[in-house]
Formats: C-alpha cells, structure tokens, sequence
C-alpha cells in the first residue's frame, strides 16, 4: 500500500507554533477571485517575523502501480521578499489588516483513502486548513478541495462552521463502482 504523508513538517510545525501568541498585524494575497480567494500565496505579517502558506500542485503517487493525481499542498515558510509577488495572475496586492493577537492555532489535515479492487491500495494524508484563533473569533487560510491552488481567506466564530471540504463530493460513489473508490475524511491537530 502507497502511503503518501505530505503534513506539514516538524519545522513548518514550528513556524506556525511561534504565530501562537504573537500579535497577527495583516494579511497580505493576490487575489485571483476577489473576495477572499488568493492565489498560491498568503502573507501573514505577525509582530518580529513574516510568513508565507504556500499552495502549490504537486503530484503525488495514489496507488501501487505509480498513478500520478496533482494535490495542492499547503507549505511553510519564512516569507523571504519584502513584496508579495506572483507573476503569473498579474494582479495588485490586497492587504487585510487584522491587528489580533492569535490565541490558538490548528491545522485541519485530509485523510484520503484509496480503494482499487477491493483492497485499500493508498492513503494520502495532507494540511486541508489552517485555523487561527483570535479573541474576535477565526482567522481560515483553506484550499477547499484537494487539486486547488487557492487559498480561501475566512473570518468568523468556529472552525467547523468555515471550513468547506469540497474533496468529499469528489469521491467515487462506492454504492456505483464498490471496489475502486476515493474516501476522504478530517482530522483537527491543535499546534
């Protein structure tokens, strides 16, 4: 069985652990799809330091004879420009000024199981979300379906009420074809 465990890493971990705490000033995207879809890349401007979520196409194994499926997956970094840049959408910055101190932070990661013949042949396991808390509620960065390159920025009072997984009606109906499926499911993973 393939296993394919694209979490975020111990260091991208830490990235977003040093947000906890730390006064959240704004939040800068190239918005593709205004309001509050960005393209590839959100900027978080904390007090002291920047960072970047990325969500770039990859692809990744899905069974045991090589099949190739493209995930957006979500990335960690310390942002290295001073000026959010990309290219390719050819589109202005929009800043979003937030001013909060974030009080918790969770990543909501995609559990994909994949069904071929009868027998599971793949797991996939990948960051569908990241959720900032704040006194004034929740602060989302969500790619909402698994092959996206976007980032949906999201404001409001629980993380279950924005979250918008969009992969589970890309699921095979098992009922239709019983032996070679997709099944997706949540987990929430508190930093």
């Amino acid at each position: 069985m393939e296993h394919a465990n694209k979490r975020f890493t111990q260091t991208e971990e830490a990235l977003l652990k040093r947000a906890k705490g730390a006064q959240l000033k704004s939040i800068d995207a190239v918005l593709a799809a205004p309001p509050d879809n960005s393209w590839n890349t959100v900027r978080l401007h904390f007090e002291g330091f920047d960072l970047d979520v990325n969500n770039f196409l990859n692809e990744i194994v899905v069974d045991e004879f090589g099949t190739l499926e493209e995930f957006g997956l979500l990335s960690i970094e310390e942002a290295s420009t001073d000026i959010l840049d990309i290219p390719e959408v050819g589109a202005d910055t929009t800043v979003f000024n937030i001013d909060e101190a974030i009080t918790s932070v969770h990543v909501i990661n995609d559990v994909a199981d994949i069904y071929g013949e009868g027998s599971k042949v793949a797991r996939l396991e990948y960051p569908q979300a990241i959720a900032f808390g704040t006194d004034a509620g929740v602060i989302m960065l969500d790619k909402e379906v698994w092959f996206s390159e976007m980032i949906v920025i999201k404001r409001g009072e629980e993380i279950k009420d924005l979250l918008y997984d969009e992969s589970v009606n890309w699921e095979d109906d098992p009922e239709e074809d019983p032996t070679t499926h997709f099944e997706f499911h949540t987990e929430t993973q508190e930093l």
